[in-house]
């Protein structure tokens, strides 16, 4: 009994430690992507790459945080094991969080952000219009890449892939928070315990994967460049990790993690 408590204090211990080192290096990541983005074009672009990412990513985001609380119920394994003999996905994975996270959360609400926007654009398209023509952006430029990401595209056609863009986001979180649980059962590490950077880029990785596929055929759809993948990818660890870092700081959660 000792023995298996001292091998969990020291796990804690370690993956404590690592919290903290991570969250020292996602700041720095993200003082690094603002210096290089402000350097090479402008301070302007990088707002704009904030604010595109946000944007894009949304429903993925709340589809994630949706699928914890529209969970339970039967797991989607069915409590089966892989060759390893381990389980599949954990019980924690089930059919209703899976399909109802992002249909009651992250799509509606979404949705519902976009279409302020909507009603908000003819406010939103001058401000940017000026600011292109007086040289502010060298990135984003063109006032058709701010029409996708807040609304979508011409009226009611961009309304239309609003609606592609959150439901391929946010199922694609689902699908890639489920791809993460299986490595993890892989690794064998216990539900709840942390997989470090896999837990973080998992479901926003596929995100960005499954709402990038309408963008090789649809007209008017355009896929998140390289600049805000990376951005993303900085972005997402940095939010959760940090977070939870403060969480535990305010004595909100038992480890930072």
């Amino acid at each position: 009994m000792s023995t298996t408590n001292n091998k969990e204090k020291r796990s804690e211990r370690s993956n404590r430690i690592i919290a903290f080192s991570l969250a020292i290096v996602c700041g720095i990541l993200f003082i690094i992507d603002f210096l290089v983005i402000s350097l090479l074009f402008s301070w302007s672009d990088w707002i704009a790459t904030l604010i595109f990412s946000l944007l894009f990513i949304m429903p993925g985001y709340l589809s994630n945080a949706g699928m914890v609380l529209t969970g339970g119920g039967k797991p989607i394994d069915a409590g089966k094991n892989f060759i390893d003999g381990n389980r599949l996905f954990g019980d924690h994975k089930t059919w209703k969080g899976l399909l109802l996270g992002p249909l009651f959360i992250g799509i509606p609400i979404s949705m519902a952000v976009y279409l302020l926007f909507i009603i908000l654009w003819p406010l939103i398209v001058p401000i940017v219009e000026v600011a292109a023509s007086m040289g502010q952006y060298k990135l984003y430029s063109n006032v058709s890449i701010y029409e996708f990401y807040f609304i979508g595209g011409p009226f009611p056609i961009g309304l239309l892939l609003l609606l592609l863009r959150s439901v391929l986001c946010g199922y694609g979180a689902g699908l890639g928070d489920l791809f993460g649980s299986f490595l993890k059962r892989r690794f064998k590490i216990s539900s709840g315990a942390p997989f470090w950077i896999i837990d973080q880029l998992d479901f926003v990785t596929c995100s960005i994967l499954l709402a990038s596929i309408p963008a090789l055929f649809l007209q008017g759809y355009i896929a998140p460049d390289v600049n805000l993948i990376i951005f993303l990818i900085i972005l997402t660890p940095s939010v959760d990790i940090i977070a939870n870092i403060i969480a535990y700081a305010l004595d909100l959660k038992d480890v930072p993690w």
